[in-house]
């Protein structure tokens, strides 16, 4: 039988399901865990490339090197068709992302004992929001950076769909169930009824997740430390643009340039308070940026259970910490937490044409389905609704999986 696989390749985090003649499992992609983070590290001592878990602890141990996360969020954007600079050499976005996706067909192929052509990609339902050009723009070029590691044979699915695969394998009655994908980059809902069969009702989605509840958090805190939305001696506010790449994991490595250093020298010497800016170049000269994003998303992850955390930056800057409260977490994402939960209204009301109520079960996945607060928003918006939740990090992988089975498995699993 040959084999064939799902791959849900996240914003923050990625998970492979392979299918062969031992089964439909999940892949160990990083020692026994079946999740890898979306994170590459060149390391310029070694001259190796590290993944996952692994390039994270290889950048905070301060080897030289570059780090990329959230490279899902190139796709559909201008981006995509850039070069950045890696060590003496630039290399292009497309071939960064096909390392990623090269190094996850590779730990299929190990657990395989023989090479896959046959995949069924995850895909947000939008991976930009109101340009359908864009998006479709982005799903090929996905395609095609599938296609250059040796891919053959490829299909697409909504990752909430693919979700509903995963939940509908246990469900033994009919009901109508909402599913909520919270992911890293994107939230995706899709409305079906579920049970004897899988009829799709609506599907909706929005460009804004787990990385984007991080760039408000960033901004609302450790950016304030930095000089974010200070005064220039002129009484004029201190520009933002800066602040903003320095929050958002993708955008971090482009403000490691001789102009952008010359910019911030600039504004640091306007400053109303230089203490904060003197700490901001600290940061960029010392291209700390990432291990600043670290420590925010340790204290969104943290504040899902803690009523408050200490973040810790000393080793970015010396003397540096900050309290951070669950209240000042949910006060930075409350308009794209309002946002979100419109969007998944809109998609039982309009898009499917049915009432709240109509909604028997909310089926929860993606990691940012713990941000505080979402869940009560949720029932809030469907109060009739039970709540579901799956394997926050593998059920649309899991999904994923079972969709490459039908497309791609034995002849009597195949869908017609």
């Amino acid at each position: 039988m040959r084999p064939y696989c799902g791959i849900d390749f996240g914003t923050s985090n990625s998970a492979v399901c392979l299918g062969d003649a031992a089964g439909l499992r999940l892949v160990p992609v990083e020692g026994e865990a079946v999740t890898l983070p979306s994170a590459l590290f060149f390391n310029f001592e070694t001259h190796a490339v590290a993944f996952g878990r692994d390039a994270v602890a290889q950048y905070l141990d301060g080897y030289e090197g570059r780090l990329m996360r959230a490279l899902k969020s190139i796709l559909g954007s201008s981006l995509i068709g850039e070069t950045t600079q890696i060590g003496a050499g630039r290399k292009d976005f497309r071939s960064l992302i096909g390392l990623y996706i090269a190094h996850l067909k590779a730990r299929a192929e190990s657990l395989a004992g023989q090479p896959i052509e046959d995949v069924v990609l995850g895909r947000p339902v939008h991976f930009v929001d109101g340009d359908e050009t864009a998006d479709q723009r982005a799903e090929a070029e996905l395609r095609g950076i599938a296609e250059a590691q040796g891919f053959k044979n490829i299909a697409f699915e909504y990752e909430p769909l693919a979700a509903a695969r995963d939940y509908a394998e246990g469900l033994r009655r009919e009901e109508i169930v909402l599913v909520v994908d919270i992911g890293g980059g994107t939230s995706d809902f899709s409305v079906l009824k579920l049970g004897y069969a899988r009829e799709i009702l609506a599907n909706a989605g929005v460009h804004i997740g787990g990385t984007d509840f991080d760039t408000r958090l960033s901004l609302n805190t450790a950016m304030r430390d930095l000089g974010y939305r200070s005064q220039l001696k002129s009484g004029l506010d201190m520009p933002g643009l800066y602040y903003h790449q320095l929050a958002a994991w993708h955008l971090i490595n482009f403000l490691y340039t001789q102009k952008v250093m010359s910019g911030v020298r600039q504004l640091h010497h306007q400053a109303a308070d230089r203490r904060l800016t003197a700490r901001f170049l600290e940061v960029l000269e010392t291209q700390g940026g990432h291990a600043v994003a670290a420590r925010i998303e340790a204290a969104k992850i943290a504040l899902s259970e803690a009523p408050a955390y200490v973040a810790d930056f000393t080793a970015v800057s010396h003397g540096w910490t900050r309290e951070i409260t669950r209240e000042a977490l949910m006060h930075s994402v409350k308009s794209d937490v309002e946002r979100v939960v419109a969007t998944a209204i809109a998609c039982v009301r309009e898009r499917a044409g049915l009432a709240a109520d109509r909604v028997q079960t909310l089926f929860m996945t993606g990691g940012s389905t713990a941000l505080p607060g979402f869940e009560i928003a949720m029932q809030a918006a469907f109060p009739s609704a039970r709540l579901y939740y799956g394997d926050r990090f593998s059920s649309v992988a899991s999904g994923l999986g079972l969709a490459a089975r039908a497309r791609f498995g034995a002849d009597e699993n195949r869908e017609i």
